[in-house]
């Protein structure tokens, strides 16, 4: 069908530019990560939701160190995201 999932690796300097600009401007703004410490190991999640669990680096405002969240990923995001034609080698990238 010409559908075409292109790997981290593979983006074009053009395509990490505008992925960047689209997670900053349409994915940022509608998620909340939930973070994992030693009082609350497990977060309560919706069923049939789509949840990612991440690495966090850094220190909280607290001054603790923050290991891990869980990210829900909203319904109201696309599941897959098209680049603009322009910017891939086939017509669906």
């Amino acid at each position: 069908e010409g559908i075409r999932f292109l790997k981290r690796g593979d983006w074009s300097p053009a395509q990490r530019e505008w992925i960047s600009a689209f997670i900053f401007r349409e994915v940022m703004p509608v998620i909340t990560p939930i973070g994992l410490d030693p009082s609350h190991p497990f977060p309560r999640v919706l069923n049939k939701s789509l949840n990612f669990a991440v690495e966090l680096e850094g220190r909280d405002a607290f001054g603790r160190s923050s290991g891990a969240a869980i990210v829900q990923a909203p319904r109201v995001l696309p599941r897959v995201i098209r680049l603009p034609r322009e910017l891939g080698d086939s017509e669906y990238c």
